[in-house]
């Protein structure tokens, strides 16, 4: 005789969702919107989906799939706006980045977007499950990147799911295996993404009584970090000046890629000291990129200032193509800026050439 299903109850509440029972039952139209990496990116998100529309069906929902696989909060603070609110008003998040990381700049940024594009926006934090973080839960320790984010949970007193403590924990009693759960060290099987879907439903059925009827939202407090990423967004390609050897391709394809689907629209450089310079405002400025392997080292100089380096190419880059960023600069002084970038005339010895495509660039 099989064992009952689990409850699961491994979550801090805090103030819980405190708005969407009351939208959600009056049938107005709603979005719902998950933003992480990879994970999900995984259908225990069809399935969330599934389980809200069932629980209010007089309401139309849109489910936005915010996620791209190997990338991290620090773009996705850049991206929110396009990603997320791109597509409408979004009034219930489920925000994950335990995963792929990103600190409290990031987490942060993102979360002060999302409450100043709607106030009464509805937060959850997911901390989902992986190898190492079993580990930690099985030594008695807690995951440095969940610490952190954890600090952002309750400045903001936003609920937060443990899930890879509750994997973990369903594990070491014999319920299934890591190997039933998940097909490699974190993304999750079938059966694993059933496993996920059923957490999310058991929360949300308990965060639906604590909703109230038109709270306040009221002011959001001082940030954490002055330098969060709270006005993250993409500065189209349009607004490059003095272009010197690169080229718009509209229509770029290649073979091998990971994480997004050819063909994208690029500025793309491929041989060296090809230039380029863009006037921005803001504390940030960094590029969204696909990176191969061909990808070069890209040098740059804000505000007249000498030229530094970064090599992009890293480990994946010889395997396939797949979208990343680079962030140059993100403590300067708030005001209006000049950055100029150059394919530098060196480059990795794994890479096959000088390349750098951009897809936007970013600035907060």
């Amino acid at each position: 005789m099989s064992k009952p299903r689990r409850i699961f109850t491994d979550y801090e509440m805090r103030d819980g969702f405190r708005y969407y029972q009351e939208r959600f039952s009056q049938g107005i139209k709603s979005n719902v919107a998950f933003i992480g990496g990879s994970v999900t990116t995984q259908t225990w998100r069809v399935l969330t989906g599934q389980f809200i529309s069932q629980m209010f069906p007089q309401t139309e929902f849109k489910f936005i799939n915010a996620g791209i696989g190997g990338t991290d909060a620090n773009l996705g603070a850049f991206r929110f706006p396009d990603h997320v609110f791109g597509q409408g008003q979004v009034d219930l998040l489920f925000l994950e980045f335990a995963v792929n990381g990103g600190g409290i700049r990031a987490m942060e940024g993102i979360i002060r977007q999302a409450k100043r594009l709607n106030p009464k926006i509805d937060i959850c934090m997911l901390y989902l499950a992986d190898i190492s973080k079993m580990d930690d839960v099985n030594e008695g320790k807690t995951p440095e990147i969940v610490k952190t984010h954890q600090i952002v949970a309750d400045y903001y007193h936003l609920p937060s799911l443990f899930f890879y403590r509750e994997i973990t924990n369903r594990i070491n009693d014999g319920d299934f295996t890591w190997e039933q759960f998940s097909r490699d060290s974190v993304h999750p099987t079938e059966f694993g993404n059933e496993v996920y879907a059923d957490c999310v439903a058991d929360f949300l059925k308990e965060a639906i009584k604590g909703s109230s009827a038109n709270p306040d939202p009221g002011d959001l407090p001082p940030p954490i970090d002055p330098f969060c990423y709270e006005r993250g967004r993409f500065i189209p390609l349009e607004e490059v000046k003095g272009v010197k050897g690169w080229e718009r391709i509209p229509q770029w394809t290649t073979d091998k890629t990971c994480n997004f689907a050819p063909p994208a629209d690029v500025l793309s450089a491929e041989k060296p000291d090809a230039t380029l310079e863009l006037s921005f405002y803001g504390t940030a400025i960094g590029i969204y990129t696909l990176v191969g392997m061909d990808t070069g080292i890209i040098e740059y100089s804000i505000d007249g200032a000498e030229f530094k380096t970064k090599d992009q190419f890293d480990y994946y880059c010889p395997m396939f193509h797949r979208p990343q960023h680079t962030i140059f600069a993100d403590e300067l002084p708030m005001g209006q800026h000049k950055i100029i970038l150059r394919t530098g005339s060196q480059k990795n010895e794994k890479s096959l050439g000088y390349s750098t495509r951009i897809l936007k660039f970013m600035a907060n």
